[in-house]
């Protein structure tokens, strides 16, 4: 059976939107991309993980580059209790040792708006250079022009949970990616959110 039934089923559609082994795939293939993009790099590549849930992803993704990196964590604060970006993009952490002459490599687990990738763009232009990478790419949801450089695969347009991602903080630690059963986020009569 699917060890993603074990549970956490009664929040989320029966059929996962990508496997563990899917997954597992996908990380594998931005790993490889990332490890020759940056090979012979001239300076310190730095992944930037942004937390919370990015934390499945890039402990997995890290461990499968074969160049030299280390790893950052940055807490970056833009998104309110419900199911939308709220725009307001605030970074909380700054890098200890400093982002002049590093590459950085943003790392998210879903990429929507896209005004995290780019405010943290903006945030760091002091680096050599800023590249991103995202598991999920949720291009339907952009609200602004960025494209991540490095992209596991192009996510629908639905809410999804699992892998790092979460719903009021549940369900992030699925080892497969679902989609959350839309009668628990979707909008009542009256417009409000059902948000538990």
């Amino acid at each position: 059976g699917n060890a993603m039934m074990r549970w956490g089923s009664e929040f989320v559609e029966a059929t996962p939107l990508f496997d563990e082994a899917a997954v597992a795939a996908m990380v594998a293939k931005v790993a490889s991309e990332i490890s020759r993009a940056y090979a012979g790099l001239e300076g310190e590549l730095v992944l930037v993980g942004l937390l919370d849930g990015v934390f499945i992803f890039l402990a997995d993704l890290c461990r499968q580059l074969t160049i030299p990196h280390r790893v950052e964590l940055v807490s970056v604060k833009s998104y309110g209790s419900g199911t939308e970006s709220s725009g307001q993009v605030e970074v909380k952490t700054e890098l200890p040792r400093g982002v002049a002459g590093a590459h950085l490599l943003l790392v998210d687990e879903i990429c929507d708006s896209g005004r995290t990738l780019l405010a943290l763009r903006d945030h760091f232009r002091a680096a050599a250079s800023v590249k991103s990478c995202v598991l999920l790419d949720k291009v339907s949801q952009r609200a602004v022009d960025i494209q991540p450089d490095f992209v596991g695969a192009v996510c629908p347009n639905e809410f999804v949970v699992g892998y790092g991602m979460d719903w009021g903080g549940k369900l992030r630690s699925l080892p497969a990616i679902a989609v959350l059963k839309r009668e628990l986020y979707a909008p009542r009569g009256d417009g409000t959110l059902t948000d538990t």
